[in-house]
């Protein structure tokens, strides 16, 4: 499956995955995509590349946020932020709240028919996905076509900042702690830096669900990965609580 993936990105290995062009392809393509195969894909460049092609990326999508979008651009500039930040990480389960936020920033940039993009002067208005609108904003200055963008029905949620906590709080040391120092096998250096020491190379398979437990930060069922904040009741506790 990783292996098709690339292919119709025209990514020919995963060495080549470490530019703005690869990343921007995987994010404005509409091929389908699992969140496992799109967290395996994650996992290939490191931190530095992934950085770099993170910071690129932002930075061209914010230019085509319509001027009068500014709630839009306000989404858009905390999940660059945050990204940014899980960037920074390698561990397997800093890199998988990494892989899910982009994930769900991307299922939003492809979902057709979410946004209305009328042109001025009149015209019928035409309905698209948030990743064609911007595209077509960033046309009129080629074509000369002008129109007027509503995003308001169609807003991506806002990063958890639960997860900006938790993650900011992370450091390499706190993971690399729980490595298996005495295991170095030549095998095992093939493996990719993000999974634990203890895996056995002979049988390593990425296409088994089991192996994306260190890169799926919500497989664990400590949080619901489309619900991640839980709100009880208000309860009011006595002084001697």
């Amino acid at each position: 499956m990783l292996e098709d993936i690339l292919y119709e990105l025209d990514i020919q290995s995963e060495e080549d995955f470490k530019y703005f062009e690869q990343f921007a392809a995987l994010m404005e393509d509409s091929i389908e995509m699992d969140y496992d195969t799109f967290a395996e894909i994650m996992m290939i460049p490191g931190s530095e590349e992934l950085t770099d092609m993170t910071s690129s990326f932002f930075e061209d999508l914010i230019r085509g946020i319509p001027d009068d979008n500014t709630d839009l651009y306000s989404v858009i500039q905390s999940f660059k932020d945050v990204l940014l930040n899980l960037a920074e990480h390698t561990s397997g389960r800093g890199r998988g709240f990494y892989a899910d936020e982009l994930y769900r920033l991307r299922e939003w940039y492809q979902t057709p028919d979410l946004i209305q993009c009328t042109p001025e002067g009149g015209g019928a208005a035409q309905t698209m996905s948030p990743c064609e609108a911007m595209m077509l904003f960033r046309e009129e200055k080629l074509s000369g076509q002008k129109y007027l963008y509503d995003f308001s029905a169609g807003m991506p949620e806002e990063p958890d900042p639960y997860l900006h906590d938790v993650m900011s709080e992370l450091s390499e040391d706190d993971y690399t702690d729980n490595y298996d120092d005495s295991v170095d096998t030549d095998e095992m250096d093939q493996l990719p830096i993000e999974l634990p020491r203890d895996f056995d190379p002979e049988t390593y398979d990425p296409d088994n669900p089991e192996y994306f437990s260190d890169i799926d930060p919500y497989q664990d069922g400590f949080v619901d990965r489309y619900n991640p904040v839980i709100e009880g009741p208000d309860i009011e506790y006595g002084d001697d609580y």
